[in-house]
């Protein structure tokens, strides 16, 4: 497999179709391969694969563009946050805990 390092859209107004082009690097060289497509559409969506993706890179022996995603784990996150909204809830109502003992004291008056 090649890394891609970038796409380029093309439009050929002689033969009026669609192109992509690749720019390969592999060992220090840089190689270009153009691929025929449908249409504009089909250029924008390998453009947008391409920028969404971590990594992409063409395999010659198959003739494949691959592109690659990492997505994060948002439920670790989620975890985390409700974990911490806990922790401030309880601190909260403790300190809540605090100032009502602290009134109900002082406004009570002695019987007598």
């Amino acid at each position: 497999m090649l890394a891609i390092q970038g796409l380029k859209c093309i439009y050929d107004t002689t033969g009026k179709g669609w192109s992509i082009e690749l720019v390969l690097r592999a060992d220090g060289e840089e190689a270009v391969r153009r691929f025929d497509v449908d249409g504009a559409e089909d250029a924008e969506l390998l453009i947008e694969a391409f920028e969404a993706s971590s990594a992409s890179a063409f395999d010659p022996e198959t003739g494949e563009i691959v592109f690659g995603y990492e997505y994060l784990d948002l439920d670790e996150g989620d975890e985390e946050d409700e974990e911490d909204e806990g922790e401030e809830d309880e601190a909260e109502e403790s300190e809540e805990e605090d100032e009502d003992s602290d009134t109900s004291d002082k406004s009570e008056k002695p019987k007598g």
